[in-house]
C-alpha cells in the first residue's frame, strides 16, 4: 500500500488480487485509517475484473454493476449483443483485445447486419472496454449511417385504425400508443396505474431471462418514469379493466399494426411511430418542448428535434396554400 500527496490531495493506493484500488481523500490518513478505506472500497465499490477475464465475462459483470442504473430496454438489448457476439471474441481475454481484435469482430459483424446494429454492438463493447480496459482508445472504423425517415402516421391513418379497433382489445394500447407510450409501457399498464385522468408510467415489459416477457419496474434514474394527463373516455375504459389493459406481448402489437394497415391500404409505420405522432401533433399545438419531452419520456431534446417534429403532410400543404394565396 502507498499513501502519497497529489497536489491538495492524498492519495491511497493498493493492488489486491491483480486489480488496483485507489482512493483520493483530502487529509493524510494513517495506515489503518488507508486500510480500512481499501477494504470499504473492496467490499462496497463496482464489480471487478481481472485482466485474465474473458470479454464475455466482463460483459456480465458490466450489465450487474449498471443493472439498477439503466432502463429494462438498455439492459435486454445488451443481453442480446452479447449473445451475437462470435465465440472467438467473447472467449478473448482482457489482456488480448486491443484495435485490431475490436476492428476484426466490428467487420465480421457488419457483413451480415445492418450499419445501425454494428454500431451498437461496438457501443456496448466500447462501454464494457472503457470500464475494464480503459488504457485501451478504440478508434474503430464502422459503416456510414443508414439515412432513417420515420413514416409519421397522418391524423387521417390515425382515425381510421381507431375505428377499426373500436371495442377490441387493441383499442386502448393504440390511444396509449398516441399518448407517447411505447409498446413494452402499454402492454405494463392497470387500472392501479390510475389516479382520476392521471396515469403513472412506471413499469414495462420485457423480454425475461428465459426468453419469455415479464413487467419489470422502470430504474428511478430514467426520465421514462412520467405521469401524463389521458381522456375522460380512456381513463373509463382503463378503470374498467381486470388485470393488465392488453394481455399479449409487445410483438403482438406490432404484428397487429401491420396487419390492419395492410387492410385499411395505410403505408406501413411502427407502433413508435405513434411517438412521433403525438410529439408532431404536441408540437402543432404550440405545446412547449419541455412538456413534450416530459410527457413522452424522452430525455434529451436532440431525439425531438432528429427524429419526432415534424409537420404533418396535410397542415405543410395548408400552410403552402395560405403563402401561396397571399403573394396572389
Amino acid at each position: 500500500m502507498t499513501i502519497e500527496k497529489r497536489g491538495n490531495k492524498w492519495r491511497i493506493s493498493e493492488m489486491r488480487d491483480g486489480i488496483r484500488y485507489r482512493i483520493t481523500i483530502d487529509y493524510k490518513p494513517s495506515k489503518r485509517e488507508a486500510e480500512d478505506l481499501i477494504l470499504e472500497r473492496i467490499q462496497n465499490g463496482d464489480v471487478v475484473c481481472k485482466t485474465n477475464d474473458s470479454f464475455e465475462a466482463a460483459a456480465i459483470k458490466y450489465m450487474e454493476l449498471k443493472n439498477n442504473l439503466l432502463s429494462p430496454w438498455t439492459i435486454s438489448g445488451y443481453k442480446t449483443i452479447l449473445r451475437a457476439l462470435s465465440p472467438r471474441f467473447k472467449s478473448c481475454k482482457l489482456s488480448n483485445i486491443d484495435q485490431i481484435v475490436v476492428q476484426k469482430e466490428i467487420n465480421d459483424y457488419s457483413a451480415t447486419h445492418s450499419p445501425k446494429s454494428t454500431r451498437n454492438v461496438h457501443g456496448f463493447i466500447s462501454a464494457v472496454l472503457s470500464v475494464y480496459k480503459p488504457s485501451l482508445k478504440l478508434h474503430t472504423t464502422l459503416p456510414q449511417k443508414d439515412k432513417f425517415e420515420p413514416n409519421t402516421p397522418s391524423e387521417d391513418d390515425i382515425k381510421r385504425i381507431l375505428k377499426e379497433v373500436s371495442g377490441t382489445v387493441y383499442e386502448i394500447p393504440y390511444k396509449l400508443g398516441c399518448y407517447g407510450l411505447r409498446r413494452g409501457e402499454v402492454c405494463a399498464i392497470t387500472a392501479a396505474d390510475l389516479d382520476g385522468n392521471m396515469l403513472t408510467i412506471n413499469k414495462a415489459m420485457v423480454i425475461s431471462e428465459g426468453g419469455g416477457y415479464e413487467i419489470r419496474q422502470m430504474p428511478k434514474t430514467t426520465d421514462s418514469i412520467r405521469t401524463i394527463y389521458i381522456d375522460d373516455a380512456l381513463a373509463d375504459q382503463i378503470r374498467n379493466t381486470e388485470g393488465v389493459i392488453f394481455p399479449y406481448n409487445p410483438p403482438n402489437l406490432r404484428d397487429h399494426l401491420a396487419d390492419i394497415q395492410k387492410q385499411l391500404g395505410i403505408q406501413h409505420f411502427r407502433f413508435h411511430d405513434l411517438r412521433a405522432y403525438y410529439a408532431t401533433l404536441a408540437h402543432s399545438l404550440g405545446i412547449p418542448d419541455k412538456y413534450i419531452l416530459a410527457n413522452g419520456g424522452w430525455s434529451s431534446n436532440n431525439i425531438l428535434d432528429r427524429v419526432y417534429k415534424r409537420t404533418f403532410a396535410e397542415k405543410q400543404a395548408e400552410a403552402n396554400m395560405k403563402i401561396a394565396s397571399a403573394l396572389k
